[in-house]
C-alpha cells in the first residue's frame, strides 16, 4: 500500500507538493491518503487540494483503484475543514461535516461556497446577477456591509474574478472560500476547472504555453475578448479585471494565479512563475489590509493601463464595469 501524507501546514507554499505526490501515485492499486496530521489550512489551498482530490479519486473509482482517507475528527484543523464544507467538497463518502454552502458564515470566514453561471439575459442582469452573488461575501472580507471603500474594494475583486471565470473559462460553476483574521488579515480563493488561461487568451492571441499565457493574463487589455467583434463581446469585457487585481493586491499583500501547468506569485517587490498541476484556473488573495482609497486607486491603475495597452496596440479601454468601484 501506497501513503501520502499531507503536510502540516497546507499552504502555496506546501500544496503543489502534495498534489505532486497524488499524482504520482494516481494509478497505484492501493493509496491511503492521510489528512491527520494537518494543523493549518489557507482557503485557497483548502479549494486547490480538494478540487486535486475530488478529480483524483474519480480517476481512481472509474478504473476500480483502492483508497483510503485518514482524518481524525479530534482535530482542530480537520473539525475546521469539515465544517466548511471540505469533505462534501471533495465528494469524500459517509462524511458528517457540512455540505458546501450549509454553514452560514460568519464575520470572520466564508465556507466553501459553489457558485453557479446565471443565465445570460441582457448585460445590465448579468452584473446584477453577478454581484447579487458576492456581495455578501464582500461584507464578510470587509468586516462590514456598510458602503466604505474596504467594502467596494472587495465587492470589485469578487465581481471582476467570477465575471472572468463565467466570462472565460467555459466552466458553469466556480468556488470560493475565505477568512478574515482577527488582525484585519484577509485572504480569497477562487477557483474553475474550466479550459485554463492558456485555451480562452488563444481565442485571441497566439499563446505558446501556459507560462506565456499566465504572464499576458494579467496584462491590461488582454483578454479572450480582446480581437473579436463587438457583436461577439457580449459580456463587454475589456481584459482589465485581472489587471488591476494585481496592481492592488501586490501593492497590499500577495496576489497567487495558477492555470494548468504554472502558477504565478506577485508581491510588491517580487514576481515568481514556477511549475504548476491544476486542470483550470485559481485565484488566491491575500491582504495585509484593504485599501482605504480604492476608489482613487482603481482610476490611477485604469488610466496607468490604458496608456499601456494602448502602446501595445491591445484594447486600450476599460469597460465601464471594470472602472466602477
Amino acid at each position: 500500500m501506497h501513503k501520502v501524507v499531507a503536510p502540516k501546514k497546507v499552504d502555496l507554499n506546501t500544496t503543489q507538493i502534495f498534489i505532486d505526490a497524488l499524482d504520482q501515485c494516481i494509478k497505484n492499486p492501493v493509496v491511503a491518503v492521510d489528512l491527520r496530521g494537518i494543523e493549518f489550512i489557507t482557503p485557497t489551498s483548502m479549494l486547490l487540494i480538494g478540487s486535486k482530490i475530488r478529480r483524483w479519486q474519480k480517476f481512481r473509482r472509474e478504473h476500480a483503484l483502492k483508497t483510503m482517507l485518514g482524518r481524525d475528527d479530534k482535530n482542530d484543523s480537520l473539525k475546521y475543514m469539515s465544517h466548511m464544507g471540505f469533505f462534501d467538497y471533495i465528494n469524500a463518502s459517509n462524511s458528517e461535516g457540512k455540505k458546501m454552502g450549509e454553514a452560514h458564515g460568519s464575520s470572520t470566514y466564508i465556507p466553501i461556497i459553489e457558485i453557479k453561471k446565471p443565465l445570460f439575459v441582457n448585460l445590465q442582469d448579468w452584473y446584477e446577477e453577478i454581484i447579487s452573488s458576492v456581495r455578501g461575501l464582500a461584507n464578510v472580507l470587509a468586516g462590514t456591509f456598510h458602503d466604505t471603500e474596504e467594502h467596494r474594494f472587495f465587492i470589485y475583486t469578487l465581481r471582476e474574478i467570477v465575471r472572468n471565470v463565467f466570462e472565460h473559462s467555459n466552466a458553469e460553476n466556480c468556488f470560493i472560500c475565505g477568512q478574515r483574521w482577527g488582525n484585519g488579515r484577509v485572504e480569497i480563493g477562487i477557483l474553475d476547472e474550466g479550459i485554463g488561461i492558456q485555451e480562452s487568451l488563444s481565442k485571441s492571441f497566439r499563446v505558446k504555453d501556459d507560462n506565456q499565457a499566465i504572464q499576458m493574463a494579467i496584462k491590461p487589455g488582454v483578454s479572450s475578448t480582446s480581437h473579436i467583434s463587438t457583436d461577439l463581446n457580449q459580456y463587454d469585457n475589456s481584459g482589465y479585471g485581472l489587471y488591476v487585481l494585481t496592481e492592488v493586491v501586490a501593492s497590499f499583500g500577495k496576489f497567487s494565479i495558477g492555470s494548468n501547468t504554472r502558477r504565478m506569485t506577485i508581491t510588491k517587490n517580487n514576481q515568481k512563475i514556477d511549475t504548476s498541476s491544476f486542470a483550470g484556473t485559481y485565484i488566491g488573495i491575500e491582504m495585509d489590509a484593504a485599501p482605504k482609497q480604492f476608489s482613487t486607486l482603481l482610476k490611477d491603475i485604469i488610466d496607468a493601463g490604458e496608456s499601456e495597452a494602448g502602446a501595445t496596440k491591445v484594447a486600450s479601454s476599460a469597460s465601464k464595469m471594470s472602472k466602477l468601484g
